[in-house]
């Protein structure tokens, strides 16, 4: 037997608030162990240029052409963040950062 609870959007609106708090608290307290895993794997200004591209929206190619280096150099440091489980690939060839954080001390710069 199932049960079926009619849920109004007021009551929705409310938990989806209460999850963004989470949410938010979660980020806050694993800032400082995300970094750290990232700048274990993102050891040079190429590879951190590659984890700010990797929003899901730019294809590997694409990626690899703004940073300036070989596609390949950038299908090899995707494969790093995804043994790892900091990107997944919703959509082939396009990686996306599971994490939507950039060190804010990374200044790196975008040509």
């Amino acid at each position: 037997m199932y049960i079926i609870a009619l849920i109004d959007e007021k009551s929705i609106q409310v938990l989806l608030d209460e999850l963004s708090k989470i949410r938010q608290l979660l980020e806050i307290l694993t800032r400082n162990a995300l970094k750290e895993e990232l700048e274990r794997i993102a050891t040079t200004n190429e590879r951190k240029r590659i984890w700010v591209l990797c929003d899901g929206l730019r294809s590997t190619e694409e990626i690899a052409k703004r940073v300036g280096v070989t596609p390949r150099t950038v299908q090899r440091f995707i494969k790093e963040l995804r043994k790892v489980d900091l990107v997944t690939i919703e959509k082939r060839g396009y990686p996306k950062r599971r994490f939507d954080y950039i060190p804010s001390d990374w200044n790196v710069e975008m040509e």
